[in-house]
């Protein structure tokens, strides 16, 4: 990925399939990475670290329509794991709203169905993670953006789709207790 230098992506952004990234349904449209924010909750609410490694900037107010970027999650001054992410608006990721729509009704909407009508972006974080890094850190990044942004994830594994709770779950199964 190239990066011009407000740290804005150069270059078409591809949605990743629905099965290989964990998708997150934000009410917000912009594509505004507030750092600061998703650390903040991120060590208050989930026990971890982040850091984005291409460092955004909006000094005029705007925002791009699709951005990528690399965020780096550990645990309190562990090693950390590098996971990379793209934004693109609702109405552009098709895949994504097909899956949720799926995932809603095999749960009889139980509400999410009011939060899915809400979405106006979806943010993915790409569920692989490099050689050595923790399988577990694409999912807590998705946990911080659900909290952050009060967004339901759609998982690139099952037809579910939840929010803070469930993925507070999902975490404490894989041996993570936030």
């Amino acid at each position: 990925m190239d990066f011009d230098g407000a740290g804005w992506v150069v270059g078409r952004v591809d949605l990743m399939p629905v099965a290989e990234a964990w998708s997150v349904l934000s009410p917000d449209p912009e594509a505004r990475v507030d750092e600061a924010r998703w650390a903040h909750v991120a060590t208050a609410f989930f026990r971890v670290d982040l850091g984005v490694v291409q460092k955004k900037s909006y000094a005029s107010g705007a925002t791009p329509l699709a951005d990528a970027l690399e965020v780096d999650v550990g645990w309190r001054g562990g090693a950390t794991t590098r996971v990379r992410m793209v934004t693109v608006p609702f109405d552009r990721a098709d895949a994504v709203r097909a899956a949720a729509a799926r995932s809603v009704a095999a749960i009889g909407g139980a509400g999410m169905d009011a939060l899915v009508a809400r979405a106006k972006r979806v943010w993915q974080v790409r569920a692989a993670v490099e050689e050595g890094g923790d399988a577990r850190a694409p999912l807590a990044l998705a946990a911080v953006l659900a909290a952050a942004l009060q967004a339901p994830i759609v998982p690139p594994d099952e037809v579910a789709i939840f929010g803070v709770k469930g993925a507070r779950e999902r975490l404490e199964a894989r041996g993570l207790r936030a």
